[in-house]
């Protein structure tokens, strides 16, 4: 079926469209499957309120998904002078805001948040990055470069596209969600669920990272790195 606010097609057991978050209990399919008592619950189950704009929408899914931290934070660096949406602001603020705990914590800022994915292959990246400086330049020129302001400067791209990161994880996981799920309150407990922090999260993904860059340096680093 096709959102009658934004055209975009969804599936027909979409409770929101997967683009701007819009309700779609007031969109007809163009092809309407037939009736049986499995469309007929499922039909029973969507909501009857239509007033909702998909702005309220988007503002709605972000909150529940991101928790009590997006009123006080999220909502202000994801949509500074626009309207709430489930893609990139067109003036770029959800990608040019600045991430204090993301520059302080790296990636146990990452996977207090749940980006469990994106903490690995900024690791790996971080990593990869630094053995090869490391085979290229040789032990001198490393050395003067220094490895703690390798890092820094990781540290400070985190800060700078934390959250753009953060934004579209949340969208990637509400869309996800939207898509296999039509009643509201189920969306709502899933993304719930999804969503928010993890303090185990966190510390088990640092102790990953620290494991990870490690065993990559075990493998990988020339032989006078064990010397410096």
């Amino acid at each position: 079926m096709f959102c009658n606010n934004c055209n975009q097609e969804n599936s027909s057991e979409a409770g929101f469209c997967s683009k701007c978050g819009h309700q779609l209990s007031d969109v007809q399919a163009q092809t309407p499957p037939p009736l049986t008592p499995v469309n007929i619950s499922k039909d029973a189950q969507i909501p009857q309120n239509h007033s909702a704009s998909s702005s309220e929408n988007a503002d709605a899914l972000l909150a529940a998904f991101v928790g009590k931290k997006y009123d006080d934070f999220y909502r202000n660096k994801w949509f500074k002078d626009s309207e709430p949406r489930l893609e990139v602001n067109n003036d770029g603020s959800s990608i040019h805001s600045f991430n204090i705990a993301g520059l302080l914590l790296g990636t146990s800022w990452l996977c207090y948040r749940k980006m469990y994915l994106v903490a690995f292959f900024i690791v790996l990246g971080i990593n990869a990055v630094d053995l090869v400086l490391m085979h290229l330049l040789g032990m001198e020129a490393y050395s003067s470069i220094g490895q703690t302001s390798f890092f820094v400067a990781w540290a400070v791209l985190t800060g700078l596209l934390g959250n753009y990161f953060y934004f579209s994880h949340s969208v990637k996981n509400i869309k996800k969600v939207m898509s296999n799920t039509a009643d509201p309150a189920t969306v709502e407990q899933e993304l719930a669920a999804k969503g928010g922090t993890s303090w185990v999260g966190a510390i088990v993904g640092s102790i990953l990272s620290v494991l990870l860059s490690m065993g990559m340096s075990y493998l990988f680093a020339p032989e006078w790195y064990w010397l410096v």
